[in-house]
């Protein structure tokens, strides 16, 4: 018999991350984070939410610490679930939670390329990654269909920018590790 999915109040969530839960119920009114099993039906209510939940609403907090706006945030988060479900497709069974915990995992970071463009890079730890995206955040913004068709494999650029990246970011470049965050996740 499977064992079932381990789900999350957004209470709990917000205790086991040390984050204040007001700043969680606005991911989840703006919609950057939409749960999976539950979703909020009025006051009083509560928001039940899956482990690919609980992965968002850190990185969503991640990238808000850092002072990106709200839609940013949004528009990575829906690539993110893109990537995750294109994955999935060709690894039946596949998430982003356990894919990123495992101990062999490979790095999956998140690289915003001039404050506009999304990349993902992923491969082995201390080895150059493949490089997948190039998606615009003003494209993607609440728009996951949009991620899913742009989401490919790039050719790394010889980047000549300021802040070079595999990406060729000129003037700026954030790069988030989902996989440390993942791995730093206290679900159990």
């Amino acid at each position: 018999m499977a064992e079932a999915a381990p789900t999350f109040t957004l209470a709990e969530i917000a205790r086991r991350l040390d984050a204040p839960q007001h700043r969680l119920i606005h991911l989840c009114e703006k919609q950057v984070v939409v749960p999976d099993i539950q979703d909020a039906g009025g006051r009083g209510s509560s928001r039940i939410l899956s482990a690919r939940n609980f992965l968002e609403l850190a990185v969503a907090l991640r990238l808000r610490d850092i002072m990106l706006p709200v839609s940013a945030v949004g528009a990575i988060l829906h690539v993110m679930r893109a990537m995750e479900d294109r994955l999935s497709d060709e690894l039946p069974g596949f998430s982003l939670v356990t894919g990123l915990a495992a101990q062999k995992a490979p790095d999956l970071r998140v690289i915003i390329s001039d404050g506009h463009r999304i990349f993902f890079a992923l491969g082995p730890a201390g080895r150059n990654p493949k490089l997948f995206g190039g998606v615009s955040i003003e494209d993607v913004s609440g728009n996951a269909g949009v991620a899913g068709g742009q989401l490919r494999a790039v050719e790394a650029h010889n980047a000549k920018g300021a802040f070079g990246g595999p990406e060729g970011s000129q003037f700026s470049r954030t790069e988030i590790s989902l996989t440390a965050i993942a791995r730093s996740l206290p679900l159990g």
